[in-house]
């Protein structure tokens, strides 16, 4: 047994002071005061001048595109997606064993232990495992052709199976459908149906860009050209509320959603789904700001994610946070800070893992960071934890220690 004790432990309620956490067998024993006196045999280590948090919960991220630097072409959806079309088959093969062994110890170092993993080809699935975290592995499925259907549908079935077989109670094998502009209505419907089969998370691009908008819509705008050039293809094969129709009952998790109309938000906040907003992606992919306002206003829950290195700098939630912080400015400063890293920690449960919360029985999934020494007011320590943390000092995976 080992007992942390800090100068802060952060709960989503609450700043702790004078509580130690004692930690075994992978999983929280006890919080308490004086926990030394309860368990003299117990290893000690002492975090004076430090905070512990929950490990931060990365939902929607792609592990295959982690070898991306500048390859891909930023500031407009359609030419960073024409880019992904001309680079992927050069870029995927680049995220070699060494370039995701690379990617995970950057999302574990920056204090994140559980994270939503988008695979389009499967080749990440031995890493994600290997890598200890707690995995939500998406398996996605793709493809607007309906005479490629059954083709497309074996191919994401092969690959869901496969990472079926490591499910263990730190990896979900979960289903992804990626977008209601690049999957038929009856790919999509097949593939729901094995998730309601099994019982399964499910993950959707949705609305990301102004120009999914419109081509959902009206079969017009930008997407019109893209669509043409590359599928011969001149009507959109999905319209986005009936698309929408099809996830009933399912949870799922409504990823960007930055252009949904009311309508659409109403239905999503109707069947309890989630949104996951990615404020820098949608920053650099020219998408404008998810907003917050229209989700509260129905009680949508929602988190923050990174995406994939295919549109990001850094798979570090610190980075993250920090831009939501700033990209949201209408929002109080200390209260915002606190509902992003309440967020930022508490949606492992939402992917299925005892983890996101320090509560006996979880999983000893922690982060311990340095707090600024000119600290007077303990109630800012949410916003100065996002202002100032790069990445944590130790990080608890199951219990094991990583860093200093």
């Amino acid at each position: 047994m080992e007992i942390l004790k800090a100068s802060y432990l952060l709960t989503p309620e609450e700043i702790l002071q004078g509580v130690d956490l004692a930690i075994d067998g992978g999983r929280i024993v006890e919080i308490g005061p004086n926990l030394q006196e309860r368990y003299p045999k117990a290893t000690l280590h002492h975090y004076p001048g430090r905070a512990i948090l929950p490990g931060f919960c990365n939902p929607h991220l792609h592990l295959e595109f982690s070898a991306n630097r500048a390859t891909l072409s930023y500031g407009d959806f359609i030419v960073w997606l024409e880019s992904v079309i001309r680079h992927r088959e050069r870029l995927i093969p680049r995220c070699d064993e060494a370039c995701l062994e690379w990617a995970i110890e950057e999302i574990l170092s920056s204090g994140t232990t559980t994270i939503g993993a988008i695979s389009s080809y499967g080749g990440d699935l031995e890493a994600a495992v290997r890598s200890g975290l707690n995995v939500a592995y998406f398996s996605e499925i793709i493809g607007s052709n309906p005479g490629a259907a059954d083709i497309l549908y074996s191919d994401f079935l092969h690959r869901y199976y496969r990472a079926k077989k490591y499910e263990g109670e730190r990896f979900r094998a979960c289903v992804a459908i990626h977008s209601p502009y690049a999957v038929h209505y009856v790919l999509a419907k097949k593939a729901l149906e094995l998730a309601r089969k099994e019982e399964t998370l499910v993950s959707l691009h949705f609305m990301e860009s102004r120009a999914e908008r419109e081509w959902l819509d009206s079969d017009s705008g930008d997407f019109r050209q893209f669509f043409e050039k590359f599928l011969n293809q001149r009507k959109a094969a999905n319209r986005p509320l009936e698309f929408l129709q099809l996830f009933h009952d399912l949870q799922t998790l409504v990823v960007h959603s930055v252009w949904a109309n009311d309508a659409e938000l109403d239905l999503i906040a109707q069947e309890g789904h989630a949104i996951v907003h990615c404020p820098r992606s949608n920053r650099l992919l020219g998408n404008g700001v998810l907003d917050l306002d229209r989700l509260k206003a129905r009680a949508i829950p929602y988190s923050i994610a990174t995406d994939g290195l295919s549109s990001n700098y850094s798979l570090n939630m610190y980075d993250e946070l920090r831009a939501a912080l700033f990209l949201h400015p209408d929002y109080p400063a200390l209260s915002f800070a606190k509902e992003l890293l309440v967020q930022a920690t508490t949606w492992a449960k939402r992917l299925g893992f005892a983890s996101g919360t320090l509560e006996a029985g979880n999983f000893a999934d922690l982060q311990i960071v340095q707090i600024p020494e000119d600290l007077e007011v303990v109630e800012e320590l949410y916003l100065h934890l996002i202002l100032h943390t790069h990445k944590p000092e130790v990080v608890y995976l199951q219990g094991v220690r990583h860093g200093k």
